[in-house]
């Protein structure tokens, strides 16, 4: 009942606009917290929206809770490889997770060449996210305890000893069956404690629901 990270970084509101000029070129950026493929889509159709008149929308987004579940960058036009890929390479080195960045580009006529457009982009990632204050995440897991309602009051003191997310609870004639969100970094410690409370009767199953 491990993980090899217990805890990763992300932010918790939106940041931006922040703009730089680059050869006459508008470069605007901005970063926002989600957890999910439909988020990161929203708030991309939304700049779009905003800025409905612009000539590139560039973006990356990168989910996960201490380890990436999905990414994706988005070039919109741009060169392969010299919008997305270098916003997303900011996002990796700042070791954030489910956080969108995107550099918003009105262009001002004068061409950057390939490895202008990489450093630009780069550019405006970079500054939107030291701009950011990282929030920490502990990464927590599902699991259920079913049990006789006589051991109700010492899964009470287990809760309330490690302060335990309670997310559901399930009653039946014999007994409840408690939803709970722990922290993968005293998940052992939890299996632990209900196992010796219970003399061996019960435990911790992981909910993959």
């Amino acid at each position: 009942m491990t993980t090899t990270r217990s805890e990763f970084l992300t932010v918790d509101r939106d940041y931006g606009p922040e703009e730089f000029k680059e050869k006459g070129s508008r470069f605007i950026s901005f970063l926002f917290p989600v957890k999910t493929r439909q988020e990161a889509e929203s708030a991309v159709a939304g700049l779009w929206k905003k800025f409905h008149d612009a000539t590139h929308v560039c973006y990356a987004f990168r989910l996960g809770e201490g380890s990436e579940r999905y990414f994706r960058y988005n070039d919109d036009g741009e060169p392969g490889g010299t919008a997305g890929r270098p916003i997303y390479d900011e996002i990796r080195s700042k070791d954030y997770y489910n956080v969108l960045a995107a550099v918003v580009r009105y262009y001002g006529g004068t061409k950057l060449g390939t490895g202008g457009l990489v450093r630009a982009y780069g550019k405006g990632a970079r500054m939107i996210l030291d701009l950011s204050l990282p929030v920490t995440v502990q990464v927590k897991r599902d699991v259920m305890v079913a049990f006789p309602y006589d051991f109700t009051g010492d899964m009470m003191y287990i809760v309330n000893h490690f302060s335990l997310e309670i997310v559901s609870q399930e009653y039946s004639p014999d007994g409840a069956n408690m939803g709970l969100a722990v922290p993968v970094g005293i998940l052992d410690d939890v299996a632990r404690m209900v196992t010796e409370k219970s003399f061996g009767k019960y435990s911790l199953q992981l909910d993959n629901k």
